[in-house]
């Protein structure tokens, strides 16, 4: 006897037959007039498809079968195959696969309630904590992505845009930087952002410190796809990791991105109070809405239109525009005035040093910028030059990339982020001067939320609470 191929699945359930090898065996099949195996159960943990494939395709294909274990040989006794013992093993390695997967899913039901992350690797933008495998924490370079792109679809940026913004700076996919920067493997590597990497992202719940497991199960042991699982069977632990995005940012993204009544203009842009509008009694979002041939805008709570719960909290546009202005104005004079006395009581201001460094900074970030994308320039010019291999070109293209897309972000967080403290802020608000209309880059830069009560109520939260006591503290000091 001669073995012409040896097939094995190692790391696949035995319960189905879609594994790799097992395909490649039943394609050579007809090249082949005898399958040897060590028992059974390395053919199959599924009573009806092992039977189905002993008793029908190797009769049709004339094959001999040995299970050496099991004492099967159809060659030297033909119905060696369809006795009651065969049967029954059978019958006992699907249950014995069976019992086995439900002990596993029970352990790791156990495991994640416990507050054990259970994946194989940690949420783009954090890593795997080397002291316990189970946690994670943030890594430095993706995290940084991460909060770009929140930061993106908070100022009101569509998805599409979103995409298209990273695309064309070569921001790398959460697949290519495992691939390439973590020296990870993925079967699956996404060399261009879409939609789906997009949302996939923004929606992950993890990112604000609680750990959100069990979100889809398998329906049975041999059955492996995935279903969903309902939101209030999901497994939670609050403050699990470290944050990287304010949980009140990923909510308000949600509402932003997410929110059915959410309408993007023909720039890409969204709604000026899109995602900031939230009903004072339920913390619905508002829901925007316009009378046919008539140009006046109104507000009801989402939850009132949705199931006629809560109550109306009804209120229009041009209401809502005047109390927010005039509510901005007065907070931008009340930072106006406290920005004089700042100026009266101190020389030499530490935000004037930090925003000479940070100058300085972006000056060396555009220096690193132009070498990295004349370095690329040079590479592609060199292999079309027959200098450099393909494989050359694609090593030295990943680590100037990897480098350009570093400055490019470092560079984005000290233009999007210019105040690095309260009097830093209260500098930068001071310029803003008196306002005459709202708009979403105004809301976008001083508030956190506008909470709508009824009769008209208005409550703007802003961002920087504490800004005007941590100020007069550091005049009286």
């Amino acid at each position: 006897m001669t073995i012409i191929e040896t097939y094995s699945n190692d790391g696949y359930s035995g319960t189905t037959f879609d594994r790799p090898d097992f395909q490649e065996m039943i394609e050579d099949i007809t090249r082949k007039n005898c399958i040897i195996v060590k028992d059974l159960s390395r053919l199959g943990r599924n009573y009806l498809n092992v039977g189905n494939f002993t008793e029908n395709i190797l009769e049709k294909y004339k094959i001999r079968f040995i299970s050496v274990n099991d004492n099967v040989d159809s060659f030297l006794k033909s119905d060696s195959t369809h006795t009651i013992e065969v049967y029954f093993k059978n019958l006992m390695n699907e249950g014995f696969a069976k019992d086995i997967s439900k002990k596993v899913r029970t352990s790791f039901s156990i495991s994640k309630k416990n507050g054990n992350y259970i994946g194989v690797v940690a949420p783009f933008g954090y890593i795997k904590d080397p002291e316990d495998n189970h946690k994670f924490i943030i890594d430095k370079d993706s995290s940084k992505i991460v909060k770009s792109i929140f930061r993106m679809a908070l100022r009101g940026i569509s998805r599409q845009e979103i995409i298209k913004n990273l695309n064309e700076n070569h921001i790398a996919t959460p697949s290519n930087y495992m691939k390439n920067f973590c020296e990870k493997k993925s079967s699956l590597i996404a060399d261009k952002w879409n939609l789906k990497i997009l949302d996939y992202l923004l929606k992950n719940e993890n990112y604000t410190g609680n750990l959100i497991q069990g979100k889809r199960t398998r329906i049975g042991h041999k059955k492996h796809n995935l279903v969903k699982v309902p939101e209030d069977e999901w497994i939670t632990i609050k403050n699990h990791h470290q944050p990287i995005i304010d949980e009140k940012v990923f909510n308000q993204v949600q509402s932003i991105l997410y929110n059915r009544k959410s309408r993007i203009n023909n720039n890409g842009k969204y709604y000026k109070y899109t995602g900031y509008l939230k009903c004072a009694d339920c913390n619905s979002s508002m829901h925007k809405f316009k009378r046919p041939n008539s140009h006046n805008v109104f507000f009801y709570c989402g939850l009132y239109t949705k199931k006629k719960q809560c109550t109306k909290h009804y209120i229009t546009e041009d209401d809502l525009d005047s109390i927010v202005l005039i509510t901005i104005n007065k907070f931008i004079e009340l930072v106006s005035n406290l920005n004089e006395k700042i100026s009266k009581n101190i020389s030499i201001s530490y935000y004037d040093y930090e925003s000479e460094n940070k100058q300085f900074r972006l000056i060396e970030l555009e220096k690193e910028e132009q070498k990295y994308r004349k370095l690329l320039n040079d590479i592609k010019e060199d292999f079309k030059n027959d200098i450099i291999s393909k494989e050359d070109l694609d090593l030295y293209k990943d680590k100037y990339m990897f480098l350009l897309n570093k400055v490019l972000l470092e560079k984005e967080e000290l233009n999007t982020n210019p105040i690095s403290n309260n009097l830093e802020r209260i500098k930068e608000i001071s310029k803003i001067g008196k306002i005459d209309f709202i708009d979403r880059s105004i809301i976008n830069e001083l508030i956190d939320s506008i909470i709508i009560s009824e009769g008209n109520g208005v409550e703007i939260v802003f961002k920087y609470k504490n800004l005007y006591e941590d100020a007069l503290r550091y005049l009286n000091n």
